[in-house]
Parts: C-alpha cells; structure tokens; sequence
C-alpha cells in the first residue's frame, strides 16, 4: 500500500512539472510569435500612443513704424512652476538647496520674505502639489539667470521645476496707436493691423516628431517628418512715433481738460495718403482714457460745420456762386418750412459774401443756398457729394470701416437740401472730412489714406504701397483755387483766428454739431451734446499735411471747434513744424553756406539724425544724452553721462529733451517761453529728490 501511495505521488508531481513545463514553453512560443509575427503591428501600436507630431508656432512678425521703430513684437515669457511630487525622489538634494532658492527668490521679485517662501514650499510639498506656480510671466533674461539658481541648477528631475514657454505679444510703445496697431490676445480678441495682415504676420506652423517619456515631457526625434515653420513677415507701416506720441498727448490733454468722452486726431501726406499719426482715445471706467475704439475709421456721426465747404464746392462747380456772391442771411435766422435755422452769432452785417459766410460760419447763408438751388434738383446735389467721397466706405487697412449714411436723393424731404449742407441729416467718418479737405489741399487731387508702407520678409520687401489716386480732379482748378482762398480766410480773420501765427499758416475750417442721441433727439437729459472739429492742411501756401480733430461731446470749458478741437491741431502742426526742416528755409540756407548749426545738448540718437539728414558727419556715442560743438565742417558728438540721483544740466536743450529727461526723473516741471533751455531754478549738480518741482526758462 505504501508503495503505491509513493508512485501515485510522484505521478502527481511529473504531471505538474510536466503542465508546468508545458505551460512556460507555450508561454515562450507565444512570446516568440508575437515577437517575430506580430512584432511590428505591437511595437507601432506603442510608438503611436507615446509617438505623435507636435505642432511648432512661427514666430510671428513685427510691425515697424516707417522708420524701423518696433511698434509690435512677440517675445516668449515663461510660467516657472514646481512638481513638488518629484522632489520626494531625491529629498536630499530639496533639503540642501531650498533655504538658499527661497533666498533668491526673495531678492529677486520682492514678493514673499524667504521665510514665506520656505514656509509655502513645506505646505505644499506636504500635500504633494505637481503644479505649483512659482512665478509666471518670467521674462527669458530672468530665467536663463534664475537657471543658474541653488536647486533649479540640478534640472527638472531632481529640482521639480520646469518652465512653460509663451508667446506674448508686446508693445515696446505701451498704447501708442493701440488701436491702430492691434492686438491679437486681450479682451476684445484680435484687431487692427494684427487682424487685417494676420495670414501675413503669424507665417506657417511647422511640424516635428516628438515622444512622450514622462508627465508633460517631450523629447524631438530626428526623422525626414519635420517641418520646419516660416516665420511671418515684417509689415512697415507709415507712422510715426513722434508725431504719434504729440498727437496722443495733446488728444489726452484735452479730453481731460474738456471732460469730453472721446476723441481722435488723425495727420496725413497731402501728397502721398500716407497717415502719420491716428490717435483715438476715449473714457474708460475709472475717469482716465484709453485706447479703446478707432472712432477715425469706424464711428460715423454728423459732421457740423466743417461739411459746408462741401456744399460750397457744389454751389461753384455748378455755377451758382463764387466767393464775393452776396447772401442775405436773414438776420441770423432761415425759416425751412416750420423749421428754423440760426446762426450762434448775430450777423455782422445784413448780407455777406460766400467767403465770409464760411469765414464766420454761417448756418443760414450756406442753408439758404443750398435749399434755393437744390431742393428741386437734390441729384445735382447729390452727385457731387458722391464725387467728394461722402457716400462709400473708405478702402483702408483696417477692420470695420464704417459706411457713410447718406440717403439718395429720392427719399429726400423738404428741408433735406438745407439741412445737409450745414452738416445734418448725414453722417461721415472723420476720415472722410479730412479725404475732401486734403483733395482741396492737393488741387484737387484726391487720394486714398493708406497706412501700411511695405511688407518684408527675411529684411527683403516683398509687398510696397504706393499712392492710389481716387480722383484725379473732384472740381475745377476756379473752385479750388476759391475753397483754399476760403480756408485761409478762416484762420486769418475767421472763426480759428486762435490758429494765426507769423511763422506757420493754416488753412482750415471749424466745426461746432449738435449730435443727435438716437430716440432723444439732440438733447440728452434736457442737455445738447456737442461735438467739436477742425480739419485743414498746413502750410497754408504749399500744403504738405493735412488734419482733423474730432472730440465728441465736450462737457466744460468751452465746446466750440476752434477752443476744444483747434488747440490739438495747432499743437501737432507746430510739433511737425519744429520737425519738418524742409519748412525751415532759414536753417537750409545757412547749411548751404556751410554755417553749421549747432544743437548744444540733447538725446544723442535725435543729434545724430537731424545732422546726418543734412549731410554733416558726426561720431557715434554710447549714452543716451550726448553734447555737441562744431569741429570745421564735422559736429562732435560727446557722452552726456546723466547720474539718476542727481539734478541734471538742461540748458541748451529742446524743451521736449528736457521735459522727457526732467519727467522720467521723478521731477514735476513747469515751463515758461519758447525755445531750448536757458535757465533752470533747481542747480544741476543738486540732490534729486522724488516729486521735488523745477521750472525752467526757454528762449
């Protein structure tokens, strides 16, 4: 019995060892089947979940203005962040390094003392945090310095810290011409410029094989799959800086003063198109003004009184008048039917010719006319506005240019004639206003305002604007001659007699609306809101820009175009003025007598510029500020050192030198005169102190 017990039990064992033995050959053949058979199907099948292409962005373009300033640039900024899960694999490097990190950190963005920082760091390494932010907008510079940190410097397996790349789009002139320019990731979505020419800037994404080998982490594989991406391309538009910078400084200075809601200003080639300044700015939610709509190209309203040289125009080419035809204006005011017309003064005299009715802004005079000559024929009318361009949209590079809204003829009433030639029942963009006057500057001429200049790709120009003629004469030499006799005649003894100066003439018309509050009519709260322009071109005997200011209802001192609108234009025409040295034949006669003009102090890029312009060599320097003497027929450039703590030395400056200098210092400057600076109350060479006041005397 015992023997058979003995070989049952062994025959119980062999057949295990036997199944097992067979089993593990199964399992190995199997294995080696699949290995061999199905090797290629499996072994995809795991590249494709851990194997895939990643898109790589282009680098997007930059937008320059005509000079080559950078308006629009994109720079990668870093999200830092710690996986504080990792750290537990090597607790003693976390241990070693994290007093000395929490330090720097500390010192370096002034956001938690280091003890904080040591302190949030346990807490959150307690809990396991994988994604704790750090820091977030960490500029390239600050980063590839923060690399070199105690901790971050042992790499992202034993520190936990990792950086997150992004693209973001700046603007190294903040909100100069934001509007204009665009933006491509803020509130209000993509843009301006950005939109229009987005296909342009943003290039074409590339693709490359990459292979997830951890959390978040991509290693590049080499293969012929890659894609290499194109970068977009440069656009160079026709702004520029410093008459966009004047032009924005003196809007905002207004609006605030005027405590208006918004406003624009926009200059342009009378030649060429080419604005060189748009600037729009209107009232935000803390009383303070931004860049928040292009009220130049997309806000349609009534034009006023700066719609009347139109309704002249007409008049003339038709035949009807010239500028000594007399017009009984009624004693200040024209009854239409049962509306009446006033004049916002009592005529000087019982009648007036047609020039001094633009002059003084006559309501009635210009009503009169127009209702006495084309209420019967209001297509006569018509076409020519259509000829002047006040009935389509303007053809500029940027999104949502509004559609003037003027009706045909036909569905005129009776009063439409008379009222529309003084700039109601209509309404036109600015740009549409300073399109027809700047024609009138241009002889007749009109051309289409444009804003992008070239396109460049690799600094090679692909793409370049050139001027586009809409017309090439909206009228007869006889009526332009007579329209820009009237413009002048505006500013030398007319309503923008405010405007008169010995040394720049300006021609140009005022513009005071009542503009209407949709179902409330003209009056908001039993209140008129009123809109203020000023459109005209300067140098009045040969023009060579043209302008308009527009601000949209003015609510204290003063609401009149010449006092609210009037101002800013004076102040950007003199800037381009003092700018614009083929205005100054002075200063180019003395050149060409080889008496070389000498600017004493200033910013020593603008010294370098205004002497290579006329030909005279100079040296380069380093610093910002430079001094400058006359050596033979060459101008030597010398470094102007300015030490942050001390008051510095501004006479011989300009005042926008000194200004600049004396603001970005902390200091609060008043100023008196015209000229460069020859006295200053605070000595240089004193203490500077934050907040502290000087005045400084220009001649």
């Amino acid at each position: 019995m015992a023997t058979n017990k003995k070989r049952e039990i062994l025959l119980r064992a062999y057949l295990g060892f036997a199944f097992i033995f067979l089993l593990g050959m199964a399992i190995i053949g199997r294995a080696f089947y699949i290995q061999t058979a199905q090797g290629v199907y499996y072994r995809s099948l795991a590249d494709s979940l851990t194997i895939f292409p990643k898109t790589i962005l282009a680098e997007r373009g930059n937008i320059y203005s005509e000079d080559g300033r950078l308006l629009a640039t994109t720079l990668p900024t870093f999200d830092i962040r710690i996986d504080f899960k990792t750290t537990y694999l090597y607790p003693d490097t976390f241990s070693k390094y994290v007093a000395n990190f929490a330090e720097l950190m500390s010192n370096k963005f002034h956001e938690k003392t280091k003890q904080q920082y040591i302190s949030e760091f346990s807490k959150q390494r307690k809990r396991k945090n994988t994604g704790y932010l750090l820091k977030r907008n960490v500029s390239l510079t600050d980063l590839v310095e923060m690399k070199q940190w105690p901790l971050y410097n042992q790499g992202p397996y034993k520190s936990g810290i990792r950086e997150f790349k992004e693209d973001k789009r700046l603007n190294p002139f903040n909100l100069l011409a934001k509007r204009t320019l665009g933006a491509i990731n803020d509130s209000c979505g993509i843009y301006g410029l950005e939109k229009l020419y987005d296909s342009k800037l943003k290039g074409e994404v590339g693709t490359v094989l990459v292979q997830k080998i951890g959390t978040g982490i991509y290693v590049p594989l080499d293969g012929n799959e890659e894609i290499i991406p194109q970068p977009g391309k440069d656009i160079y538009t026709t702004l520029d800086v410093e008459l966009q910078d004047v032009a924005e400084e003196a809007l905002m200075r207004a609006l605030s003063h005027h405590g208006a809601a918004h406003g624009c200003v926009v200059l342009m080639e009378v030649k060429t198109g080419k604005i060189k300044a748009m600037a729009n700015l209107g009232i935000v939610k803390d009383s303070s003004y931004g860049e928040i709509q292009n009220y130049a190209v997309g806000e349609i309203t009534e034009p006023g009184s700066t719609f009347k040289l139109a309704a002249v125009a007409s008049l003339m080419e038709d035949g009807l008048v010239t500028n000594n035809t007399q017009v009984d204006v009624e004693n200040g005011e024209y009854k239409v039917y049962k509306l009446t017309i006033h004049d916002h003064e009592s005529p000087e005299t019982p009648s007036l010719t047609v020039k001094r009715a633009i002059e003084v802004s006559s309501n009635v005079a210009i009503a009169k006319l127009a209702f006495q000559n084309y209420q019967s024929a209001p297509e006569k009318f018509y076409k020519h506005l259509e000829t002047f361009g006040f009935t389509k949209p303007i053809e500029i590079e940027l999104p949502g240019a509004a559609k003037p809204l003027l009706a045909e003829p036909k569905k005129w009433s009776g009063v439409s004639a008379a009222y529309i030639a003084h700039g109601y029942e209509l309404q036109v963009t600015p740009l549409h206003t300073l399109m027809f006057y700047n024609a009138i500057a241009n002889n007749g001429t009109m051309v289409k305002p444009y804003l992008v200049g070239k396109i460049k790709e690799y600094n090679k120009t692909v793409d370049s604007a050139t001027t586009v003629v809409l017309n090439e004469k909206i009228c007869s030499a006889k009526t332009i001659q007579q329209l820009q006799e009237i413009l002048k005649g505006v500013v030398e003894e007319g309503t923008a007699i405010n405007l008169k100066t010995d040394y720049l003439h300006v021609a140009g018309k005022t513009g005071t609306a009542v503009i209407a509050q949709g179902k409330g009519g003209y009056k908001n709260g039993g209140k008129k809101v009123y809109q203020a322009s000023f459109c005209g071109y300067f140098p009045a005997e040969a023009p060579e820009y043209s302008m308009i200011v527009v601000i949209n209802s003015p609510s204290q001192n003063g609401y009149y175009g010449n006092v609210v609108a009037g101002a800013i234009f004076k102040e950007v025409a003199d800037k381009v003025y003092s700018l614009s040295l083929d205005m100054h034949p002075s200063i180019n006669k003395q050149v060409a007598e080889n008496q070389i003009p000498v600017v004493q102090k200033g910013s020593s890029y603008d010294l370098a510029s205004i002497y290579n312009f006329f030909g005279i060599k100079t040296n380069t320097v380093s610093s910002e500020w430079a001094t400058a003497s006359a050596n033979g027929k060459q101008i030597a450039l010398a470094e102007n050192e300015i030490e942050s703590n001390i008051v510095p030395d501004v006479t011989g400056m300009s005042l926008k030198d000194a200004l600049y200098l004396l603001e970005s210092m902390g200091m609060r400057v008043s100023i008196a005169g015209k000229g460069s600076v020859i006295k200053q109350s605070v000595m240089a060479g004193e203490k500077l102190l934050k907040g502290m006041s000087i005045s400084i005397e220009l001649k």
